[in-house]
């Protein structure tokens, strides 16, 4: 189980955004007491994204990434990376926050030729 701010950790936000998410039903949430835990397909579904596949598990644990987190990282402008976007590059909504996956950008980048250092985003 989760705890809010490793759910926030993950998708990019603050803790209080992911409270407020919960209290609104937006995202399913245990209390144990005065504490929110979540399970992993719980946060998942809040996310408009295909729901990974048992051998894709551990990849999408890994933290998600906003545009300019990519952008800084490639050293690439942040208008570079919404044209990746547009050019179909894989993105998860994130209520209504684009968030990409890192293991999805750089396999996305492999194939047209990119090459990037594994861990690139770290």
């Amino acid at each position: 189980m989760l705890s809010v701010e490793e759910v926030a950790k993950h998708y990019g936000l603050r803790p209080d955004t992911v409270r407020r998410k919960i209290r609104a039903g937006d995202i399913e949430a245990i209390r144990i007491g005065r504490v929110f835990r979540l399970a992993w397909p719980d946060v998942w579904a809040c996310e408009d994204g295909p729901m990974p596949k048992r051998s894709r598990i551990t990849r999408y644990q890994d933290d998600l990434l906003c545009k300019k987190r990519i952008a800084g990282a490639l050293r690439v402008s942040v208008r570079t990376v919404e044209r990746w976007i547009d050019d179909g590059m894989p993105t998860r909504r994130v209520f209504g926050a684009v968030r990409c996956n890192p293991h999805d950008v750089t396999d996305w980048l492999k194939l047209r030729g990119v090459d990037l250092p594994v861990g690139w985003w770290t």
